[in-house]
């Protein structure tokens, strides 16, 4: 339920198996292995939690609306102080506050984003314990990064809070003709771009025994200030998507993951410059020939401030 009931990136969405709660979870694992004991109990009473499903189905609506709005205060009041959040990256967040703050971030990188909570079942193993899973979609584009699995541990303390949840990436039939690497062999070459602010001259080449392709960027403005910038494009076996890593030599650094249509791609970014601030962007680049392709950057926010978007520019290959 969560940015987290979303965040694919941006995706993104929760999966625990409620086994391990036990052995990394202490704060809690006690509460829970006493209602497990107390489940045992009453196995020959039935216990109706109609009223408590729609608590928690309600509270995933609250939850969509909120983050939706970009509310931290309400998002962060559906989880418990020793909650626990694993993304899908594997990043482990302990703490409501330490979760809260995570949430500032992904608004402060992308902005306020809508969400799509569908709930695939709840079970409640006790009275005071229930396990929710389900998948979540993160923004309006179909991209498949933007949807994820999720499981999420909810115990009742003064009403329900979520105490647990992790995310994991989702594959259906729609992500299943995953992206090779090779798809982008076009790309290996020369390319100049002539911009209205300066030129652009990129060398890109196959690397790692053509598992990575790195590309160099050394970009001259007109009145002569050069800078330069290193991109290593890899398939990621984890997230099953071709992802991408950018070094600026002024000590800049980002990251970012690609989808394809046909001749389109698309990479959604995001971005640490030297002096310690972030941005976020959406670059589409479009095939034409073999000979050239179309780059431009949309969607752009600097410290969560959107900024306009750059022309449509045109790289050209250079030699043979």
């Amino acid at each position: 339920m969560l940015q987290f009931k979303s965040v694919a990136l941006l995706s993104q969405t929760f999966l625990l198996s409620a086994l391990c709660i036990f052995g990394t979870l202490p704060a809690f694992s006690g509460e829970l292995i006493a209602a497990k004991k107390e489940s045992k109990k009453s196995t020959s009473k039935a216990v109706n939690h109609d009223a408590d499903e729609q608590v928690i189905r309600a509270q995933a609506a609250d939850y969509s609306k909120a983050f939706a709005n970009g509310d931290v205060n309400s998002l962060s009041a559906m989880w418990a102080d020793d909650a626990v959040f694993t993304d899908q990256q594997g990043r482990v967040y302990v703490g409501r506050n330490a979760i809260a703050e995570q949430m500032t971030s992904f608004f402060k990188r992308f902005g306020n984003q809508p969400i799509e909570i569908k709930i695939d079942s709840l079970q409640f193993p006790a009275d005071n314990l229930a396990v929710e899973h389900g998948v979540s979609h993160i923004g309006s584009s179909n991209n498949p990064a933007s949807f994820g699995t999720y499981t999420a541990i909810h115990v009742k303390r003064d009403g329900w809070k979520m105490v647990s949840v992790t995310e994991a990436p989702k594959f259906d039939a729609a992500a299943s003709a995953r992206p090779a690497i090779s798809d982008l062999s076009w790309l290996v070459g020369d390319w100049k771009v002539e911009g209205p602010k300066g030129d652009l001259r990129i060398k890109a080449d196959w690397v790692a025994d053509k598992k990575i392709i790195r590309c160099t960027f050394d970009a001259t403005t007109k009145d002569g200030q050069k800078t330069s910038q290193t991109q290593f494009i890899f398939y990621d076996p984890l997230l099953k998507r071709i992802r991408s890593w950018q070094f600026d030599y002024n000590g800049g650094y980002g990251e970012s993951r690609w989808i394809n249509s046909g001749q389109d791609w698309m990479a959604e970014g995001w971005s640490v410059r030297s002096d310690g601030s972030t941005g976020s962007a959406r670059y589409l680049i479009n095939r034409l020939d073999d000979s050239t392709f179309s780059w431009q950057s949309t969607s752009r926010r600097i410290m969560g401030r959107q900024i306009p978007d750059t022309a449509v520019l045109t790289a050209k290959r250079v030699g043979t």
